[in-house]
């Protein structure tokens, strides 16, 4: 079951997108769950009962109110559990966003990291191939034998999260360098004809009406040009581009014999099989003189004579 509502308030400038749905598992898993997923898409849990709530900051462009991408708005979300049997839980999701002209987009994107929250909370799935490098998985392990990058079904999930919000932000942008071009052009056309029939006797009001003109298409091209990046930025592999959403890194803690304490390894680049690498850790000298030096065989006896 799913409910998605949203409410606009115009006099603080604040948009509410409700959104409820059904999960599996205990109340006490699913809250442990939800509260990793938030952190894995960068909200700040600032408390975590009765209800978990976290937040965002502003970023980017957001910060003046003129981003097209719509997490780049400070929003909180509110996160209300109740158990409704003994492996059922349900949650609803309560954005609040400042942000009071949203579109319909935008807000079935919102939702959409509401249902992305909801299926990498879930129990993970092991793949057979690492998203990052490409490496097939011969066992059951969760990360990469090369890389080390997580083979779980949760980066599907913010993969594809993550492409519809650069095309929505990208699409956001074409409409909005539209809308411009066409008040630019517009203003123009308007200036050179009232000046024709003489409506613009003023030298200074014709040179106001086309500065206006161009400053307006020259904010269409730049939003053209954000369009585009957001499109590639949508095509652009993980590995080729600084994502948001923070990788895990396992980290490999060997216990000590002196005192039973656990210390960190250095970090460093794990081979893709036990005996990669294995030969650089010989001395080149070494390997010169077992080049050179001969295996001595004995006349004496032959192998007929073994036991």
């Amino acid at each position: 079951m799913e409910t998605f509502d949203s409410t606009t308030n115009s006099t603080e400038q604040t948009t509410e997108i409700y959104i409820k749905k059904i999960l599996a598992g205990n109340i006490g898993e699913v809250r442990r769950r939800i509260i990793a997923s938030l952190e894995m898409l960068g909200y700040d849990v600032i408390e975590e009962e009765p209800h978990i709530i976290g937040r965002r900051g502003a970023k980017g462009w957001g910060v003046w109110y003129g981003s097209a991408d719509v997490f780049d708005y400070p929003m909180t979300l509110t996160v209300r559990i109740k158990a409704i049997g003994q492996n059922s839980t349900q949650a609803t999701f309560d954005y609040l966003i400042k942000h009071a002209m949203l579109t319909q987009g935008e807000k079935a994107l919102v939702a959409h990291e509401a249902k992305t929250i909801a299926s990498i909370s879930k129990k993970q799935a092991i793949e057979k191939w690492c998203p990052m490098c490409e490496t097939e998985s011969t066992d059951d392990s969760k990360f990469c034998r090369k890389c080390g990058a997580p083979l779980t079904t949760e980066q599907s999930e913010l993969e594809i999260f993550r492409m519809m919000t650069e095309v929505c932000a990208g699409k956001t942008s074409v409409v909005t360098s539209t809308i411009l071009m066409t008040v630019s052009t517009a203003l123009f056309f308007a200036t050179i004809i009232l000046s024709y029939l003489g409506r613009l006797e003023n030298p200074k009001t014709f040179f106001v009406f086309l500065f206006f003109s161009g400053l307006t298409a020259l904010t269409a091209i730049l939003m053209t040009v954000f369009a585009w990046n957001r499109i590639n930025r949508a095509l652009e592999k993980p590995s080729e581009m600084q994502r948001n959403i923070p990788q895990y890194v396992p980290e490999i803690f060997p216990e000590t014999l002196e005192t039973g304490e656990f210390a960190a390894l250095p970090p460093h680049t794990s081979p893709a099989s036990v005996t990669e690498g294995t030969t650089n850790l010989l001395s080149e000298e070494w390997t010169k003189n077992r080049e050179k030096e001969k295996v001595p065989i004995s006349n004496r006896r032959e192998t007929n004579d073994l036991n």
